[in-house]
């Protein structure tokens, strides 16, 4: 890494201020020549004029700080130049950096050489790009979790777990007069037991990070005209679906993220299910009962004044058996008709009139417990994997397995030990120990230029 790299690190556009980035070995030529700083205090803001190399004009009026090697984000020296945000000021000192020998970041190249001298490893490389692309207070907690190295820990602490028993192994190969006993196989076998049961816990939660990231899919499902539109606009707190007396009106299904508690959900309005001869009704009726698969719950909402509609879809109904379902009878303002009797066992219900404020608070603070306790009281508290993660566990679980049978079979430790060597490869290729090109160069080219 003996090139200097710069870039904005601050959005493009105009603005009260802008900072522009500057890694390696030129940082120091730079604030004596640029910035008339030949000697600066590290870590110290310096109020300085920036001049232009080719005729030595003011650019503007900026505030420098220097990181020292081994003292900054990168691992090298590191200048960070904040301007006014202007962009032809950024533009001109930008130019004037590449005529002193810099050139222009790659994208997440700050946080690639982060990485490559040693100052994180790759899950949190990882983390900043998850921590910039938050959009809820669970992602965000959980992405400051993995930056602290949390989820690191847990990777290492599989590795040397592994190694431990490659070494019991590799002891037993070198002194063949002493082998494993019975009782010392079974001990092995548990350990394999626990590590096998840790990666699968690890790799169930690959789906709550998929969740997460996507906004959590809140369905408003039930027949037409029963009020899911209304209930839909109380949510969002404006008119966005069309609501009329006449059924059917809900054609297509439209949506709209909101934020409860720590979560971003997804709500989505969809049109009532029930028979129909109208060709363009029954497409999203289709349309419905497809992105039924893709709902974590859905609010099942009938009208309170009329019995218990027996006449849904069956198709809709087979689908929905196998999610959470919660009855919302609406129109609770009006003498209330359906039964609880008809309703399927275990299903949750409450009543409602979606034209009241409060009401729709009470299911906001349902969605937002139900949220909470299926991605725990703290979602920065459990190890969530990414899709990287989850491809290399996978891999590292079949060879988990392997060794295991390897072991019950009593083949030879040799066996044993190179299916654990292989486990353990692909656990380092998540933290980065043992890395790939490729790989590296595709991971740091989704982050933004200038991180």
């Amino acid at each position: 890494m003996t090139d200097t790299i710069i870039a904005q690190s601050t959005p493009p556009g105009q603005s009260a201020l802008a900072m522009v980035r500057v890694s390696g070995p030129l940082c120091e030529e730079i604030a004596q020549e640029a910035l008339s700083l030949p000697c600066p205090t590290p870590r110290v803001c310096h109020l300085r004029n920036y001049q232009s190399l080719d005729s030595q004009t003011i650019v503007d009026q900026v505030i420098a700080v220097l990181f020292p090697m081994n003292k900054s984000f990168t691992g090298e020296n590191t200048l960070e130049i904040s301007c006014h945000g202007n962009s032809f000021i950024v533009e001109k000192i930008i130019e004037d950096l590449l005529k002193r020998g810099c050139r222009i970041a790659k994208p997440g190249e700050f946080t690639q050489r982060a990485f490559l001298s040693g100052r994180i490893d790759l899950t949190q490389a990882e983390s900043i790009a998850e921590l910039i692309s938050a959009k809820s207070d669970a992602e965000l907690k959980i992405a400051n979790f993995n930056l602290a190295g949390s989820q690191g820990k847990v990777y290492k602490s599989l590795q040397e777990r592994i190694l431990r028993l490659q070494a019991q192994l590799e002891a037993s190969i070198d002194f063949p007069e002493e082998e494993i006993e019975s009782e010392s196989k079974s001990v092995i076998i548990r350990v394999i037991d626990s590590i096998i049961e840790e990666t699968s816990r690890l790799i169930e939660n690959s789906a709550k990070n998929k969740i997460l990231s996507n906004a959590i899919k809140v369905l408003i499902l039930g027949p037409a005209n029963v009020g899911k539109s209304t209930l839909f606009n109380s949510f969002l707190g404006l008119e966005r679906a069309l609501v009329s007396h006449n059924p059917g009106t809900t054609r297509d299904y439209i949506s709209s993220q909101v934020s409860i508690g720590d979560y971003r959900v997804e709500l989505i309005d969809c049109a009532g299910i029930r028979k129909t001869d109208n060709s363009t009704e029954s497409l999203g009726i289709e349309k419905t009962i497809e992105i039924i698969d893709d709902a974590f719950l859905i609010l099942f909402v009938i009208d309170g004044s009329l019995p218990y509609p027996t006449d849904f879809d069956q198709r809709a109904l087979g689908k929905i058996k196998e999610k959470e379902i919660v009855i919302i009878e609406n129109k609770n303002d009006i003498p209330k008709v359906v039964s609880s009797e008809q309703y399927p066992t275990h299903v949750k219900s409450m009543e409602i009139c979606a034209h009241k404020k409060s009401d729709v608070e009470k299911i906001t603070s349902f969605i937002n417990s139900y949220l909470t306790e299926k991605f725990s009281q703290d979602p920065s508290k459990e190890v969530i994997v990414n899709a990287r993660h989850r491809k290399l566990l996978d891999s590292s679980l079949s060879h988990l397995m392997r060794a295991k049978k390897s072991m019950e079979e009593n083949e030879g430790e040799e066996f044993v030990l190179q299916e654990l060597f292989d486990c353990r490869s692909f656990i380092d290729e998540i933290i980065g120990v043992k890395t790939n090109e490729d790989v590296l160069d595709k991971l740091f080219g989704e982050f933004c230029i200038g991180k």
